[in-house]
């Protein structure tokens, strides 16, 4: 399952930037790669060798990146390692589909340099200002992030109470919000844009822009917490036969934020182009050097923290700004640190077993890293050999082809902790008085003779 999911998520990656750098050798809206160029220069013999370029490049390199995925699916047994590649190669996949772009970007600048040709003023041109004064009137209240918010405490009491190893998804859920409620912040102090000579054209078009984008992140707030409900759902779903449906119900509902997404840049580009084209006094301005290959926006002149992509739709940070830095550079530290601590987990899981002793205070003590328990003997209300153990799915834990080890929510009997090798009967049953725990050795003989020791010492 894990294998389907990751591929799945490969896919959509791999559409999307395809979709994104593939148009890009087309001139449209004055630019390409991403480079402001006039028309007449689509007829140069350089552009057409740089087109050329590109999409030979592009496509090899597609081929390249959908190859290099092949060991991933050989690597379907050895959980761990099949994720850590999955990572690895996703990384690798994101710079790589990059670099035709990139190239492209330098030589059109090249030769945009070295034949002069320039749009509009080489300057950065600021709105006017009744836009400035005017450009937040119509954006969505900051105040109605009170109802996500409402929604996201009440999730996560009802969670908590539910179970409360789902405290770490629940503050997820809550973090999601505050972070679209600072991007709404973000996105009202973005610089106003200049499409024409025409104040009133502009003045509509930036209050029109504004308001579909600040709704845009409100309802992705409110379809986030929904998301999250549908998550907690699948958890504690403890019928095993609903778990396709539960997954195929909540990988559904990613696409609908997307599809907003895509909906809401697509009216606000429609709309630019329907007045901008009635209206005949369009400005261009020339930016690009303020655009790292294309791509990354920086100007320190511009105290704007977002501004509009020339790349894709929606906003990129400017660099050329504290707090734009700040983001920048917190995004990749935040990254390296999951993919390289969540390596480290899982090659420690994979070479670390569960160990189960009994101390001199009669105590059983279960050492694995993170979930680590110890419990009484006396507290044991029950102690069984058993054939199987019953489904579930996993709160708190780890659960590969192998191995589940961590919490889980069983069927019939509910919150349970596992220290299991999957498929290698017997398993030792622990009743508690809060639970279930279920334990056994690699070994089939070891965990009959611990389970032994364990019944002589309960007189069971």
């Amino acid at each position: 399952m894990l294998t389907v999911i990751l591929t799945i998520n490969a896919i959509i990656c791999y559409v999307a930037l395809l979709a994104t750098y593939k148009p890009q050798a087309k001139y449209k809206n004055g630019m390409l790669f991403s480079v402001t160029l006039p028309e007449h220069a689509m007829e140069h013999e350089g552009i057409r060798n740089i087109q050329t370029q590109f999409n030979k490049r592009m496509n090899q390199t597609s081929l390249g990146v959908l190859l290099t995925y092949i060991p991933f699916f050989v690597l379907r047994p050895w959980f761990a390692y099949q994720t850590i590649y999955f990572l690895l190669w996703l990384m690798v996949f994101m710079v790589m589909m990059v670099l035709p772009f990139r190239k492209a970007f330098r030589q059109t600048m090249a030769l945009k340099r070295e034949e002069d040709w320039f749009v509009g003023s080489k300057r950065m041109i600021l709105g006017d200002l009744r836009v400035a004064q005017m450009k937040n009137q119509r954006s969505a209240s900051p105040w109605l992030f009170l109802i996500p918010a409402v929604m996201s405490i009440a999730l996560m009491r009802w969670a908590v109470s539910k179970d409360s190893q789902l405290w770490g998804l629940a503050v997820a859920g809550m973090a999601m919000t505050v972070l679209f409620f600072l991007i709404l912040l973000a996105m009202r102090r973005t610089k106003a844009k200049v499409y024409s000579m025409d104040s009133e054209v502009n003045l509509v078009l930036n209050q029109a822009k504004r308001r579909a984008v600040s709704y845009l992140w409100l309802f992705m707030a409110i379809l986030e917490n929904v998301f999250f409900l549908l998550v907690f759902l699948s958890i504690m779903n403890e019928n095993p036969s609903m778990n396709g449906v539960w997954l195929t119900i909540t990988l559904l509902f990613t696409a609908i934020p997307v599809g907003l997404v895509i909906a809401v840049y697509h009216r606000i580009q429609s709309r630019e182009r329907e007045i901008l084209e009635s209206d005949g006094k369009t400005i261009y301005t020339d930016e690009d050097e303020y655009w790292a290959s294309g791509i990354t926006y920086h100007n320190p002149n511009d105290k704007s923290i977002l501004v509009t992509k020339r790349v894709g739709i929606g906003e990129t940070i400017n660099t050329g700004t504290l707090v734009g830095k700040i983001i920048a550079w917190g995004t990749v530290a935040l990254l390296a640190a999951v993919i390289f601590g969540t390596s480290f987990l899982m090659i420690r899981s994979e070479l670390t077993s569960p160990e189960l002793t009994v101390n001199t205070d009669h105590q059983v003590e279960i050492q694995y890293p993170m979930y680590s328990y110890s419990f009484d003997m006396v507290d044991i209300r029950q102690l069984s050999l058993v054939d199987s153990v019953p489904s579930g799915s996993k709160t708190n834990g780890e659960s590969t082809n192998k191995y589940a080890r961590g919490h889980f929510r069983l069927k019939d009997i509910g919150k349970s902790r596992l220290y299991l090798y999957k498929n290698n009967p017997p398993y030792i049953q622990f009743k508690l008085d809060d639970g279930y725990i279920f334990y056994n050795e690699e070994d089939p003989a070891k965990t009959k003779e611990l389970y032994e020791e364990l019944r002589e010492m309960t007189g069971e």
